[in-house]
């Protein structure tokens, strides 16, 4: 019998923030890419906050960012905790990151119908428990 092993990385601070310092981003996912992880576990409030405090303005949707981005099979998928859709509208710019696979979404009984359409839309995997 064939044992499956997934390799998962989540970066944590003290107090749950990267706050009152600077962050290199991509440094940070180089250095964790280093730990070839299948997936980084990342909760919807930090994409929100770092969208907010290191993209900028958010980009309008294009069509191709309902395509799966085809990119090496060596890096992670991000996965998303996000059972309140407070990322819709966002996913697009986590998708486009050149240190994402692709982006999964983690929902539940809770989360609204037309959060789970819109992420059928984009085609975003979701997990649903």
């Amino acid at each position: 019998m064939a044992i499956n092993k997934v390799i998962m990385h989540n970066s944590v601070s003290l107090d749950g923030s990267f706050t009152d310092f600077e962050v290199n981003m991509e440094l940070h996912y180089q250095i964790a890419n280093r730990y070839k992880a299948d997936a980084n576990l990342i909760g919807s409030n930090t994409i929100v906050t770092g969208i907010e405090v290191y993209g900028g303005e958010i980009p309008p949707e294009s069509d191709a960012d309902f395509k799966k981005p085809d990119r090496g099979v060596s890096l992670p998928y991000w996965v998303i905790t996000d059972t309140n859709g407070i990322t819709k509208g966002m996913l697009h710019t986590c998708r486009s990151f050149e240190f994402c696979k692709d982006v999964i979404v983690l929902v539940s009984q809770k989360t609204s119908g037309d959060y789970i359409n819109y992420l059928r839309q984009i085609k975003i995997w979701t997990i649903y428990k």
